[in-house]
């Protein structure tokens, strides 16, 4: 896999961008592009077909995060997922990132073993199957193109419970995601219906509601969810939790 995949590097420092790329090859990979600054990285974009971007926040011309924000605004780009590397340690700049798409950050000083955990999860995304559940159109549309900010591919909608069951009894899920209040089904009944089936029952499950209310979310909880996310989401919280739910 790694032979395969191109990896474009973004530093504006030769130094800090000749250590990545050391240690991206100790790591398995082969196919990397550089770039000074984000004005050449769209450059190298718009010339190649990039699987990832790894991309430092600090560089003059374009930095990281306009960078980041021309690539989802392109729709020829949109779905290369990005790395930031960073020396910010702040988790509400970090989140910012998040929230305009980049899929993860890891902070300088970078080992070999930080960017490969951190690939590894992202190219493993793109053979993960998400099933959504959630009754509007809207809001099915906002969570999937959510997913995929945050760079899963494999991405299924349903309209309630009875057709996510229908669904799911020919083709495999590795990760529901259904709203609570749905009409035929709703997201409690197909929980309690996922949770019972022995084909079904291992499957991680994620309650997506509108109800901050910690005694209703506990049900779910006591039923077999793992989690939940209240509404609207953000391509960030959905990150925090499959993250930790999937790997």
């Amino acid at each position: 896999m790694t032979d395969e995949k191109k990896i474009l590097v973004v530093e504006d420092s030769r130094l800090q961008r000749e250590v990545c790329v050391e240690q991206l090859r100790e790591i398995g990979f082969k196919n990397i592009l550089e770039a000074e600054n984000g004005i050449a990285a769209l450059e190298a974009l718009k010339q190649n077909p990039i699987d990832l971007v790894l991309s430092d926040w600090d560089m003059p011309q374009m930095d990281g995060l306009e960078l980041l924000k021309t690539i989802k605004q392109d729709s020829n780009l949109q779905n290369t997922p990005f790395i930031f590397i960073t020396v910010h340690d702040d988790q509400e700049k970090n989140k910012e990132a998040m929230l305009y798409g980049a899929v993860d950050y890891i902070v300088k000083p970078s080992s070999p073993s930080d960017l490969k955990e951190s690939i590894e999860i992202i190219f493993k995304r793109g053979i993960r199957k998400i099933l959504i559940v959630e009754d509007s159109d809207l809001q099915r549309e906002i969570c999937i193109v959510q997913l995929q900010q945050i760079g899963f591919e494999k991405i299924t909608g349903a309209t309630n419970g009875v057709e996510a069951l229908n669904y799911m009894a020919d083709n495999p899920v590795d990760l529901i995601v259904s709203d609570w209040e749905m009409p035929e089904m709703d997201g409690l009944e197909f929980l309690q219906n996922v949770k019972g089936n022995p084909k079904f029952k291992d499957i991680p499950f994620l309650i997506l509601t509108v109800h901050n209310h910690p005694e209703k979310n506990q049900v779910a909880l006591d039923q077999g969810a793992l989690d939940f996310i209240i509404k609207p989401s953000t391509p960030d919280s959905l990150h925090m939790k499959i993250r930790k739910i999937l790997y």
